[in-house]
């Protein structure tokens, strides 16, 4: 006989086991340990980036459900898929992260991706998803990008169904925000298809998506549909593009002497730069079209025109557009260049009087460094005050990045030399802040570096500029930082781990041991190496420059044959032997030039046979009135922004 109560119990006991075992599995998906978590995803990730994107996929999926990494997981996990082509898991991935993680910073973005998905196959849906976009989308892009998805669904529905200006709303919203966005060109030819017969003002914009696309045929059939009021600017470069420069030039002279107005300021600008670059004599040409030119926006041609004057009208030019055009959109470059030309012709108190109305004018400009130097020079070279050294301190410290506040303190100092003997001592990047608390969702990204996800979830310029420096994307960091601190109205203190993120000392050892070698100054060459490649060693110029101090080819071997080193072109993408070049290239040019340094830093781009000229024939009593008229802009500003970076290398990094 069997003792029933006896199975009952086995029974029970089995079904204990496999009931604790599958709780088990359920709680480990939803109360994963943190440390498990991590090691999990940072399997995944290096699964995803050597491309085995099946097991990558698998790996995501074990991030528990109550990890703040779930959602960045599931986004991964459709990358995943989209990679191997599996769309309906692609889209299911997308799906349960903005049902189940609408909070998170990317619900937005796997909503409208799955939209993008099921566009075709259900559009119905794809439409609501649109919609639910567009009203919680801080991303302008996303919002005007699924404006225009949602204004092609219902332009594929029946007529009597839609409405038509909504329609086109969403495709001329796309068209004027991005005329060159990943879209543009599908948008433009989806609202052709949808109104034949569309206005002429929007064709324009159709025709102007054409013509960035590279379609510049396809453009001027749209172009000869437009009234020329509308189409004008954009029919002109059009024309020049397809080389067509005579018409492009009547078409330019026509557009503005009568239909200014109707253009946008950039489209205009554009057509009046090809109308200038197609001509042999820039100060000619603009002189001429200005003599047609109608309306508020010829003060652009007026500008052209002073620009590219001769040096004896110059000034004169920049003091007749300011009287004309006070509040126009040149009006502080002319008051800087007024200014300039008042003290270069000694008119010490004209100038002082300009510059004081600068800054009461302009108090926010980019241009106030330079104002207040000049306001500072007058009064210490020019008008004598003694206390001029209170003005130089003001650019200092309200300025205490700049080129200019570099010449403030180097005037205080009273130093003979453009550069000072600085040794430079090496700190490493950081991360840009207080490292996020432990456990943060910030703080886990960082853990398994997924940086590109951290990009995602911040809009800090300083952190993204960080994570690129983190991936050895070097050009970008220095840029993305460089951008981030110009933006701040008051700077940091210059120990900030930030100001490391605008100058790093990338390829440092070779600079340092490169520069004191042939006796030039380690900072001055760590400023060269930043801003002729920002230290990307594969850089090459359209002139055909190469490498990290950008040689020239030609140059470069008759550098090596002098100092007995054979090589080929393609060595100069070698950091190490690049940097050695570049440094014999400077301290020739120094030594030509008397140890002039700045001097030598201008014929660095311009040529020491320009240089050289420039010094002959410039009338100047000091540095800045040389470096103030250096006939070339390129070089005057490069001049600039070498000198620049090298006061903040010795600032930041000096012992």
């Amino acid at each position: 006989m069997f003792d029933f109560n006896r199975i009952d119990k086995r029974v029970i006991i089995v079904l204990t086991v496999l009931l604790c075992l599958c709780a088990g599995v359920i709680l480990g998906r939803f109360y994963q340990p943190n440390s498990k978590t991590i090691k999990i995803y940072s399997k995944a990730l290096d699964d995803y980036k050597s491309q085995d994107y099946s097991n990558a996929y698998y790996l995501f999926s074990r991030v528990g459900y109550f990890s703040n990494l779930k959602p960045s997981a599931l986004y991964h996990q459709a990358i995943c898929a989209h990679a191997l082509g599996d769309v309906s898991s692609e889209i299911n991935a997308y799906k349960m992260l903005f049902r189940y993680y609408p909070a998170s910073h990317l619900s937005t973005e796997a909503k409208y991706k799955t939209a993008q998905l099921i566009v075709d196959s259900n559009p119905k849906r794809a439409e609501k998803y649109f919609n639910e976009v567009i009203l919680a989308a801080s991303d302008e892009d996303y919002k005007i990008a699924a404006e225009y998805y949602k204004s092609k669904i219902e332009s594929e529905k029946p007529k009597k169904e839609t409405d038509k200006e909504e329609i086109e709303k969403g495709f001329r919203n796309y068209l004027k925000k991005y005329p060159k966005g990943k879209l543009a060109l599908q948008v433009a030819k989806n609202w052709e298809i949808y109104n034949p017969e569309m206005s002429s003002s929007d064709l324009t914009l159709v025709a102007k998506a054409f013509m960035l696309a590279g379609m510049y045929n396809d453009s001027q059939k749209l172009l000869n549909r437009t009234d020329t009021k509308d189409s004008w600017a954009i029919q002109g470069i059009n024309s020049f593009n397809l080389g067509d420069v005579l018409n492009a030039k009547n078409i330019t002279i026509i557009g503005v002497s009568k239909y200014s107005k109707n253009i946008e300021k950039d489209d205009y600008r554009a057509v009046i730069d090809n109308y200038i670059k197609n001509t042999k004599n820039p100060y000619e040409s603009a002189s001429e079209l200005l003599k047609f030119a109608q309306g508020d926006k010829k003060d652009y041609i007026w500008y052209l025109k002073c620009k590219n004057s001769p040096k004896s009208e110059k000034y004169g030019c920049y003091e007749q557009l300011y009287a004309a055009y006070p509040n126009g959109n040149y009006a502080q470059n002319s008051m800087i260049n007024i200014m300039i030309g008042r003290i270069l012709n000694k008119n010490y108190a004209g100038a002082r009087i300009i510059a004081d109305d600068f800054i009461i004018k302009y108090p926010d400009s980019e241009n106030l460094d330079m104002v207040m130097f000049w306001r500072a020079k007058i009064e210490q070279k020019y008008a004598y005050n003694p206390n001029y050294e209170i003005f130089y301190r003001n650019v200092i410290n309200n300025f205490p990045d700049s080129y200019f506040a570099y010449r403030a303190f180097w005037i205080l100092q009273g130093f003979n030399s453009s550069v000072m003997n600085a040794n430079l001592e090496y700190k490493p990047i950081e991360y840009p802040y207080k490292y996020p608390p432990k456990g943060s969702l910030l703080y886990n990204l960082i853990l398994v570096a997924d940086y590109d996800m951290i990009n995602k979830y911040t809009n800090d310029e300083f952190i993204r500029s960080w994570t690129q420096y983190k991936k050895n994307n070097y050009v970008s960091s220095s840029y993305t930082a460089a951008k981030a601190m110009n933006k701040l109205k008051t700077k940091p203190p210059k120990d900030d781990p930030r100001w490391r993120l605008v100058y790093p000392l990338h390829y440092f050892k070779q600079v340092q041991n490169n520069a004191g070698h042939y006796k030039n100054d380690e900072a001055l060459m760590m400023a060269i190496v930043k801003e002729e490649s920002h230290f990307n060693p594969y850089a090459q110029s359209g002139a055909g420059a190469i490498g990290l101090m950008q040689l020239m080819p030609e140059t470069a071997h008759e550098i090596g044959e002098k100092n007995g080193y054979e090589f080929n072109t393609s060595d100069l993408f070698n950091p190490e032997f690049n940097i050695k070049l570049g440094n014999i290239y400077y301290a020739q040019l120094r030594s030509a030039l008397n140890n002039k340094d700045i001097s030598a830093v201008a014929s660095y781009n311009g040529g020491i046979g320009s240089v050289q000229k420039w010094k002959k024939d410039i009338e100047y009593s000091d540095t800045d009135e040389f470096v103030e008229q250096i006939p070339y802009d390129e070089t005057k500003n490069y001049v600039y922004k070498v000198m620049k970076s090298y006061w903040n290398y010795t600032r930041i990094y000096q012992k």
